[in-house]
């Protein structure tokens, strides 16, 4: 017995010796087994990206809930991307239609030209003019606005003020590609201020 717990006073005082007398740096990945370095075992904070080696975290070791893959998809024409899943595959929605716009001013006696706007080949319009006619009251002044072979007129009377006076003249009218012009005729020297705006309504661009 006596002889049993010298021999295990020794060895412990040897193992407890061996730890408290490690020089620095003297541990390697030799004196290290395989997974011992657990969790529990690292400093909070202590791992940094500069740690990790480049391109060391592939899909394998990478939580794909919390990351955003390369886009791998694309949407046809007439669609826009609405989404984009976690795996990089896309929700398409339909876009926004195309849409055109032009203003112009002209002073107006005879049949005039306002303000006129081409408009792409590849899918029909509705377009939209509110002329505002300024000039001396008790003219009658009309416009007329032209989409292909459709187009829609309205006249209008200033208010008789005793001075110039305005109004505006609403349009609206559906055509095919071309040309969207807004032309304007007075009673009286007027000055006529129009826009023109148009919105595709198939194949949108």
């Amino acid at each position: 017995m006596l002889v049993a717990l010298t021999a295990l006073f020794v060895s412990m005082g040897g193992v407890g010796y061996a730890a408290s007398t490690l020089p620095n740096n003297s541990v390697g990945t030799a004196q290290l087994q395989h997974s011992s370095v657990v969790h529990s075992k690292l400093r909070f904070n202590s791992v940094s990206f500069q740690d990790i080696q480049q391109r060391a975290i592939g899909l394998k070791r990478a939580d794909l809930n919390q990351l955003q893959q390369r886009v791998a998809s694309t949407c046809g024409a007439g669609n826009a991307i609405g989404a984009i899943a976690n795996n990089g595959t896309v929700t398409c929605n339909a876009a926004r239609p195309a849409e055109f716009g032009a203003t112009g001013t002209k002073a107006v006696t005879a049949l005039t030209s306002v303000v006129t706007e081409a408009l792409p080949a590849g899918s029909t319009y509705l377009a939209m003019a509110n002329p505002s006619a300024t000039g001396p009251g008790g003219s009658d002044v009309t416009c007329t606005l032209t989409l292909g072979a459709n187009k829609q007129s309205a006249t209008v009377r200033l208010p008789a003020t005793g001075g110039t006076s305005s109004e505006s003249i609403p349009l609206q009218v559906a055509g095919p590609a071309g040309t969207a012009d807004v032309s304007c005729s007075s009673t009286g020297s007027s000055s006529v201020t129009s826009a023109i705006n148009a919105i595709a309504t198939s194949a949108n661009n």
